[in-house]
């Protein structure tokens, strides 16, 4: 009579023992496990080869003149077409505003600032008292006279850019008998100037006839 406790605390002891090696067995999961798929970041673009080599080339010097530089490069073709070339040399200009420039009876002046190594580094300034289409042109009209001084390579100093001018150029009107290189002028630069400014002026017109035609779409 005394062994059957013994018995049950036996079999007791074994049903503890065995229940938790049953709760250790692992369950399987009911959601599948998915791997997110590598993300591959898109190429960079080319970094083209003036910007590797220096930066860009025509650099503005005060907010308005950067604000109409930025203007005429989306309006005008020529305008970018000139910028893309002076990028591609390895001559620098600084553009920006002179007051002066009325008073000397000028629309814009190039003159050369210095060279080092490799670079050469030029100085455009234009007349502030102007219609901003007309500061564009004259812009456009100074970096034209960059090309010019590009194609040149023995122009290193303000001498050499006036001789260049009494070879190619002719003395301008508004500063005859000056000894500086902005009293020459070409007719290819001037021409760009003019060219510049009808891109100006018939993008601007053609944007008014069209604000019109869709004015007077919405009123029918």
């Amino acid at each position: 009579m005394m062994r059957l406790p013994a018995v049950l605390c036996a079999s007791g002891l074994a049903g503890l023992l065995i229940a938790p090696v049953a709760a250790q067995t692992p369950v399987p999961s009911r959601i599948p496990t998915t791997e997110s798929p590598a993300v591959v970041p898109d190429p960079a673009p080319p970094v083209p080869n003036w910007w590797m080599n220096g930066g860009g080339r025509v650099r503005t010097m005060d907010v308005r003149t950067a604000s109409l530089f930025k203007s005429g490069l989306d309006r005008s073709s020529l305008l970018r077409e000139i910028v893309d070339k002076v990028d591609a040399s390895n001559t620098v200009v600084y553009v920006g505003l002179d007051p002066t420039m009325k008073k000397k009876g000028l629309a814009g002046r190039l003159t050369f600032s210095g060279s080092a190594g490799k670079y050469r580094y030029m100085r455009a300034l234009i007349n502030p008292d102007m219609p901003a289409d007309q500061i564009i042109a004259s812009i456009a009209h100074e970096l034209h006279h960059v090309l010019e001084v590009i194609a040149s390579p023995d122009v290193r100093s303000e001498d050499d850019l006036r001789d260049l001018y009494k070879r190619i150029g002719r003395e301008s009107r508004a500063t005859s008998g000056s000894a500086s290189a902005s009293g020459w002028e070409t007719e290819a630069a001037q021409q760009v100037g003019y060219d510049v400014r009808r891109e100006l002026f018939l993008g601007r017109g053609n944007t008014v006839a069209r604000r019109e035609a869709e004015r007077k779409g919405a009123m029918r």
